[in-house]
């Protein structure tokens, strides 16, 4: 059986006011177009599927995924996604019978939306069978917490990693007990001690487990970091991200990993196979630059982070709307604006940083309050920028 790995989609996420929609979709129709050219049977995704909050945004981008996923279930692919930290807790039971009712037009077994821990058999059309050890976020566990709720953060913590473990050990002796099946793990996890850059959560706010707790299963197909990273053998790794999530990520490659298992376990070492993420470009503009000239660097598609250094009594207005115009909607929004004399171990770098912290708030603020499709919120984002330079202007002179 052919099984390609995959994890971390965020369908919907944005960059700051950069959506990052149609990029995302781009990147899973180059997964399931790797798919058909490899006779993949199942798709496994390890967590962070869907990290949209609106409604009213989430029924197109869930129709555009259908319709994507659907000619691939039709042909008899199984696809199985389990719940990470950004997929909200509504989303995958309400998902997982939205898929039952596509009924006659393929198979619904052969799309399940898991939010809870599991065993699964997958069965691919010419009838091989792989047995699935299913571990979503384990925030989105029902087990009982009753005894953790009056314990600190790190007591609850360490309760939960228990509760975790234990579970992973019930569902090991269980799967033993039944059908000797290849088997494969797949968890949205973070394992203690795996050093990368995660844009994610923290040991101290997450649930870490050790790597020993995991079955010594053919293949363990991890989630939640977005670098791929194998550890420390090439039968368990993290697939990473499909696209380059922020600037963090800038410049890693992307991709999946493609297994062929039998009977008797993995038949060649897993296979990863590169994606082609958009690209992230870092713009910098300094008195004396053509904006016109930084600007022509950016690559088609690439979304631009650009930051204006200026001197005292200069104003970011000409080239913030000159950015605006020749960039577009791939402009990171608003740009950043760095004063002479206000880096690192200058004098004013403590009252730089106030004047920082409020111009974020003013921003979180007027965010908080305009809908992202709402037709104001460009031209009231627009008038607070201008509120802000001038304001910069007259503090830097």
């Amino acid at each position: 059986m052919r099984v390609v790995h995959t994890a971390d989609w965020h369908l919907g996420a944005v960059l700051k006011q950069v959506q990052r929609l149609s990029g995302q979709l781009e990147r899973v129709e180059e997964v399931l177009r790797i798919c058909d050219e490899r006779g993949v049977d199942l798709l496994l995704v390890a967590g962070d599927v869907i990290d949209e909050t609106s409604p009213t945004r989430m029924a197109p981008l869930m129709g555009r995924l259908g319709d994507l996923l659907r000619p691939r279930l039709e042909r008899g692919m199984t696809a199985v996604f389990l719940a990470g930290n950004h997929d909200r807790a509504w989303i995958f039971p309400l998902l997982q019978v939205a898929g039952e009712l596509y009924g006659g037009e393929f198979d619904a077994s052969r799309l399940h939306f898991c939010s809870q821990p599991e065993l699964r058999v997958v069965t691919s059309t010419s009838g091989e069978r792989l047995r699935l050890m299913l571990l979503p976020y384990p925030w989105s566990w029902n087990y009982s917490l009753e005894a953790v709720q009056g314990a600190d953060a790190a007591d609850r913590h360490g309760q939960i990693r228990l509760a975790v473990q234990q579970r992973i050990a019930e569902m090991e002796a269980e799967a033993k007990a039944s059908e000797n099946l290849p088997t494969i793990v797949a968890g949205h996890l973070l394992i203690t001690g795996v050093r990368a850059n995660l844009h994610e959560l923290t040991e101290a706010e997450d649930v870490p487990l050790p790597q020993v707790v995991l079955p010594n299963y053919p293949y363990v197909a991890l989630g939640h970091i977005h670098q791929p990273l194998s550890l420390g053998k090439p039968t368990v790794r993290y697939s990473g991200s499909i696209e380059r999530m922020d600037f963090g990520e800038i410049g890693e490659e992307k991709g999946v990993v493609l297994l062929d298992i039998g009977a008797g376990g993995l038949n060649s070492e897993p296979e990863v196979i590169p994606l082609h993420p958009t690209e992230l470009c870092q713009v910098d503009w300094r008195p004396g630059d053509c904006i016109e000239e930084k600007a022509a660097t950016v690559p088609e598609g690439a979304i631009c982070k650009l930051t204006i250094r200026l001197e005292r009594g200069m104003s970011p207005q000409m080239i913030q709307a000159a950015a605006r115009t020749l960039i577009g909607r791939r402009l990171l929004w608003p740009p950043e604006i760095s004063w002479a004399g206000t880096e690192a171990g200058g004098s004013t770098g403590s009252r730089a940083s106030d004047r920082a912290d409020w111009r974020q708030k003013v921003r979180e603020f007027v965010a908080s309050q305009l809908a992202e499709d709402d037709s104001m919120r460009a031209p009231v984002v627009a008038a607070v920028e201008q509120l802000i330079a001038e304001e910069e202007v007259a503090a830097a002179g």
